[in-house]
């Protein structure tokens, strides 16, 4: 029996203290809905209360949505999982390193292209159609399975590909053969009238719970038809069906949607991180929570926030929806839900001495552009600012805290027994060894230097052009030349900080029109290497003097 007043207490007080608008939420055993029910407003302006039937976008919880449709056509022999991209795609993905990427790569986050957010078009305004989208935005920057990178790009090719081999939209297709006999009847990929009629108001706001609800305007994700990568709008009611199916190896209601076999390929780790148990099934990402197998996609959209999971061996799943995004990173904790749900006590660990070896763990890991450390703080083993660490036994800790709670840390021993890599979800982290430049201190700086970066708004063209030691102007995503501030050239450094204007399409995604960048370079053979920074992340960079 569902205990739904501790779940009812723990979703109030979540969402009560963030000072969310609205959220509905669901949960799923077996082939029933326990319990669901709305929170908040849906649209507080119209005083409309959030429930259950309440339509969110539902931003990349549309990935495994997508997937299930992409993967009947698998079964249809239409393509293998292991076929290269380009056997099948009409489009070439540009800057091959060594392989093309596979598949199966598309639907793991390891095609070796970055992660990239989709561009945001109002009503009325006019969207790419998803060719010629994918054709400026699938570039590899790295060898395909070297690293785990999210990527929304992947599954515009996916939506590309369902066309190219069923000869309709992505859209049209998963709606005749998922969203219908799934009876999802309040979904739909496009803002219909029906849609728009239940959809709750989404919201922006710029972090602290103090600072305003901004409604958000009704936009067009990326493409037409919308971006597969975040497309779906739906309820917890609808999206519950969704759930059913997956726990029920392919079947709803005696509709079978997918052979067993292919649900348990898409729910297998394909793409384990490091050597933990954790990683990527096809689509869905898979971790061990407080002992359980959880499988489980978020998403957000500038005004939405989901987070759907579920237990395979116990048959249990949640789905949380809701209509804010603060910028912080937040998900619904719908996995705390779940372990509520299974009538398992949900607590902080309690306070613990340091393990024995705990100079062998503790440090930093990572790289220049993103890195972590472990510490002790007060008997607690930490990871970061705000998690600690529970040991389980010698190379596994569960985590505690905001992010990450109750999922497994894996540590990778090196031959003199101190920790190697540190592995977490979808993301491993390597030991800090510092990056050692041989810096030409007398090299030339003055004249102008040229390069390309990516970040999630796409890929930018940069010129640096240096007048002085104290003077120098750089080309923004935009194309207009800025004057850096503090800038400094000498002794083959240079420093400097500028404000870039974010293109229009892209700064819809946030609150703010302009985005502050750092530089910080070293001359090394030639060249101009280092980073530009700026609140949402670092990227490499590297320059070369223009002839």
């Amino acid at each position: 029996m569902v205990n739904v007043e501790a779940i009812e207490r723990f979703i109030t007080a979540e969402i009560t203290g963030r000072k969310h608008p609205g959220s509905s939420v669901a949960i799923v055993k077996d082939d029933k809905v326990l319990w669901s029910r709305g929170f908040g407003y849906a649209n507080i302006r119209k005083d409309a209360k959030a429930t259950h039937e309440t339509i969110y976008g539902c931003a990349s919880v549309t990935k495994p949505v997508v997937t299930v449709g992409f993967l009947q056509l698998l079964e249809q022999g239409k393509f293998n999982l292991d076929d290269k991209v380009d056997t099948h795609l009409d489009i070439n993905i540009r800057d091959i390193k060594g392989e093309e990427p596979a598949i199966r790569d598309l639907l793991t986050h390891y095609t070796g292209m970055p992660t990239r957010v989709p561009p945001l078009y109002l009503l009325g305004e006019k969207a790419d159609y998803m060719k010629t989208y994918i054709s400026s935005a699938a570039r590899m920057v790295r060898p395909r399975g070297e690293t785990w990178a999210y990527c929304n790009t992947a599954f515009t090719i996916v939506g590309q590909l369902i066309k190219q081999f069923t000869g309709l939209e992505y859209d049209e297709y998963l709606k005749k053969h998922v969203l219908k006999p799934l009876e999802m009847t309040s979904s739909d990929f496009e803002l219909s009238p029906m849609i728009s009629e239940g959809l709750a108001q989404g919201y922006k706001r710029a972090g602290e719970p103090e600072n305003p609800l901004i409604p958000n305007p009704p936009y067009v994700l990326g493409t037409k038809p919308a971006d597969p990568a975040g497309s779906l709008y739906s309820t917890v009611t609808d999206l519950s069906k969704f759930l059913t199916m997956n726990m029920n190896g392919g079947e709803y209601k005696g509709k079978r949607l997918l052979e067993e076999e292919t649900i348990r390929e898409m729910q297998r780790l394909q793409a384990p991180t490091g050597k933990s148990r954790s990683g990527m099934g096809l689509t869905w990402f898979r971790t061990i929570h407080d002992d359980h197998v959880m499988l489980y996609h978020t998403g957000g959209l500038p005004d939405y926030t989901n987070h759907l999971c579920f237990y395979p061996e116990e048959k249990l799943g949640v789905v949380w929806l809701s209509n804010l995004q603060d910028g912080s990173g937040w998900r619904p904790p719908a996995p705390t839900v779940l372990r509520i749900a299974l009538g398992e006590e949900v607590k902080p660990s309690n306070p613990q001495a340091p393990p024995e070896n705990w100079a062998k763990i503790t440090g930093t890991y990572g790289d220049e552009l993103n890195h972590i450390s472990i510490r002790v703080v007060n008997g607690f083993l930490t990871l970061g600012d705000r998690l600690t660490l529970e040991k389980i036994d010698e190379t596994r800790y569960r985590v505690h805290g905001a992010s990450n709670d109750s999922e497994e840390l894996t540590l990778e021993y090196s031959e003199d027994g101190h920790i190697s890599q540190i592995d977490l979800g979808t993301s491993y982290y390597r030991r800090y060894k510092p990056e050692t430049l041989r810096v030409d201190t007398g090299a030339e700086l003055l004249g102008n230097w040229v390069g390309e970066y990516y970040d999630a708004y796409g890929f930018h063209a940069l010129e640096l052009r240096i007048s002085s030691r104290t003077i120098a102007t750089a080309s923004s995503p935009n194309g207009e030349y800025i004057p850096l501030r503090g800038f400094r050239a000498e002794l083959g450094q240079v420093t400097g900080q500028g404000t870039f204007r974010i293109p229009r399409e892209y700064a819809r995604w946030g609150l703010i029109d302009y985005i502050d960048v750092k530089l910080d370079l070293k001359a090394v053979d030639g060249q101009l290497i280092g980073v530009l920074s700026a609140h949402s992340g670092a990227n490499k960079l590297v320059l070369k003097k223009k002839r």
